[in-house]
């Protein structure tokens, strides 16, 4: 992907220098702007390729963990740990969009649920996330929908 906003950012250079000697320094102008806006998608594709981003959170009756990969790669050895019950689940894959839910002893107070997990390329993650019964699911309605520039 690297290569890929290199060579636009080379051929947008090259279009700039022939717009602003062939027709004049505004269409050179637009055109700069254009290359920009396009290397910024393609950096903006590259920051967010083959991530998984797994949220845990607790069923309404709280008698259950959902785990669910909202990235855009699948996860791989997925590791889920409560703290205080001492409960472990492992999960060989979860792929994109998908959920899974484990039955637990009925939560009653905050949680501590750790999460690791790799992708397919092999990079490792993890989390740690504080839940209570009551939680809604999606906690923050304005976060992107898979990880921009190392937001977290």
């Amino acid at each position: 992907m690297k290569r890929d906003l290199l060579i636009v950012l080379v051929l947008g250079l090259f279009a700039c220098v022939a717009l602003y000697f062939l027709v004049d320094i505004y269409a050179s102008l637009i055109a700069a702007v254009l290359v920009i806006a396009l290397a910024m998608s393609l950096f903006i594709m590259q920051d967010s390729v083959m991530k998984p981003n797994i949220f845990v959170f607790i069923e309404e009756n709280a008698k259950g963990i959902r785990v669910r990969n909202r990235g855009n790669a699948k996860a791989l050895s997925v590791r889920v740990s409560l703290e205080p019950q001492d409960l472990h689940f492992d999960l060989p894959v979860l792929g994109e969009d998908e959920a899974s839910t484990f039955p637990v002893p009925p939560v009653t107070d905050k949680v501590k649920v750790n999460v690791s997990y790799r992708n397919e390329e092999g990079e490792a993650f993890s989390k740690t996330f504080f839940l209570r019964p009551g939680d809604i699911e999606d906690e923050d309605l304005l976060k992107p929908l898979f990880p921009l520039f190392g937001w977290k």
